[in-house]
């Protein structure tokens, strides 16, 4: 689990882009599949988001996720990996990795 430091670098990330592409709350919940308050509370650093709804968010808002490298992962190593395979994939890849992360965690 996120710190609340952690929590909020994430939040504030998310809010940034969400209002340089001009979105609102309600529009990106719509599109991310998710509640308008969930949204209010990951920008707001009072919770954090699952893996695959911040995958969707980052689609749609075309976040660069780099700013997570302030983010403590040392603890869990593979996150870092997971970053790392994020941060140098294109658009195609990045669907393709949200596609099958979506499958798996259907199916788990």
């Amino acid at each position: 689990m996120l710190n609340s430091f952690n929590r909020e670098i994430i939040g504030d990330a998310i809010r940034k882009a969400r209002k340089n592409k001009r979105i609102s709350q309600f529009e990106l919940a719509e599109m991310a599949g998710v509640d308008e308050k969930q949204i209010y509370r990951i920008e707001s650093g009072l919770s954090s988001p699952k893996l695959e709804n911040f995958i969707k968010i980052a689609l749609i808002l075309d976040l660069n996720i780099k700013f997570l490298k302030g983010v403590d992962i040392e603890k869990k190593p593979y996150i870092k990996e997971i970053i790392d395979i994020l941060n140098n994939s294109d658009d195609y890849k990045m669907k393709i990795y949200y596609n099958v992360l979506k499958s798996l965690s259907e199916n788990i």
